[in-house]
Order: C-alpha cells, then sequence, then structure tokens
C-alpha cells in the first residue's frame, strides 16, 4: 500500500526532462509493478537529472547539438510533401537542387546561422543565404514567394520558417531551389546527397 507515495516522492524529485527520458519504463511498470522496478527507476531518474541537462529532447540523430555535418546538425528544409527535380549540373549553370511543393508551403532553415543575403535577383528571384554555424558552409534558398522578413546579419535556428515556397525570378513552377556553398555563388556538387540524407533523418 505503501508504492504510491514511493512513486510520488520519486516523480517530484525529476526535472521534465528526466520524466520525459523513463516514461516509457514508468508504463511498463504498471504492467510489472514490483518495489524493486520503481526502485531501479528512481535510480534512472537521478542519472538523468545529473550533469548539465540530462537527456537532450531535439536536434534529430545521437547527441541533438548543432555541430558537425551529421544528419543531426541538420534537418530537411521543406517539410511537406515534395518531388525532387532537377538536380546539380543539369544545365543552364544549375549548381543546386530542385524540390518542387505546393506554392505558400513553409520553408525552414536546414541549420543554426545568420542571414548573409536576402535579396531579389533575376534568376533566383526571392533568395536568402543562410551562414551555417560551425559548417564553413553558406545554404542558399532561391524562388521564394516574398523577400523573406529577415535581416542581414540576423540570427536564424534551425527548424524556423524563413519562407514559403514559390515560382519567382526564372522558375517553372512552384519549387524550393537549394544551394551548398562554400565561398560566394560556388555551389557544391553534393547537395543532392545531402538534401536526401537530411530527408532521410527528419
Amino acid at each position: 500500500m505503501g508504492t504510491p507515495g514511493f512513486v510520488s516522492a520519486c516523480e517530484r524529485s525529476l526535472t521534465a526532462a528526466s520524466r520525459f527520458a523513463i516514461l516509457p519504463p514508468l508504463l511498463l511498470g504498471r504492467l510489472l509493478p514490483p518495489v524493486a522496478v520503481l526502485a531501479t527507476l528512481c535510480a534512472l531518474a537521478a542519472t538523468a537529472t545529473a550533469g548539465d541537462g540530462g537527456v537532450g529532447v531535439g536536434g534529430g540523430g545521437t547527441g541533438g547539438g548543432d555541430t558537425g555535418d551529421d544528419a543531426g546538425g541538420h534537418i530537411f528544409p521543406l517539410p511537406a510533401k515534395h518531388d525532387y527535380g532537377d538536380g546539380y549540373g543539369a544545365g543552364r549553370g544549375h549548381e543546386g537542387q530542385d524540390v518542387f511543393a505546393r506554392c505558400g508551403k513553409p520553408i525552414i532553415s536546414a541549420r543554426t546561422g545568420k542571414v548573409k543575403y536576402n535579396d531579389f535577383d533575376g534568376g533566383a528571384g526571392n533568395y536568402i543565404v543562410i551562414n551555417g554555424k560551425g559548417t564553413k558552409r553558406d545554404y542558399m534558398y532561391a524562388h521564394m514567394k516574398r523577400k523573406p522578413r529577415l535581416r542581414k546579419g540576423e540570427r536564424v535556428r534551425k527548424g524556423e520558417q524563413i519562407g514559403k515556397v514559390g515560382d519567382s525570378g526564372n522558375a517553372s513552377g512552384c519549387h524550393l531551389h537549394f544551394e551548398l556553398w562554400r565561398g560566394d555563388w560556388n555551389g557544391r556538387p553534393d547537395v543532392t546527397r545531402k538534401l536526401k540524407k537530411w530527408d532521410r533523418y527528419s
């Protein structure tokens, strides 16, 4: 009969993050209620709450950090139903990857960084370039429906909406034209491989 009180005392000592971390075992404990299981959960909770934040939620992949070039540091920039179009080297100086989706669908930042350019170009239409934190790369998003309401130098977080799919500039149909730069206007040929990797893990 003392078990419910024991669980309450245990839960009161937990942070929100650690409660989230041990929720599956708690649910299992409803089926297997011995005190030994509850004691184990409190031991897990103590481990989760130790250190500088315990269990991380978000970021995708292991670590949830914003460093390196793994999928965990990036997110796919078009979280809507989409199809892949022309890729790097498809003619007419194409240095990026086209991702088709309905006009007006949100475009989000693939990585945390700062706005480097936010402008209009006859070819790219409304476009924005974000300097990716810790990557030595710039991320270029083109053909947006409207010019993003972001200032040069403004910080943008990974997953933050930066615009909407459009067909501004020299575009055939609503799509996001995405480029990875190393140096201004210097698209990298691995852009399609990177995008598809982030697509799988987002």
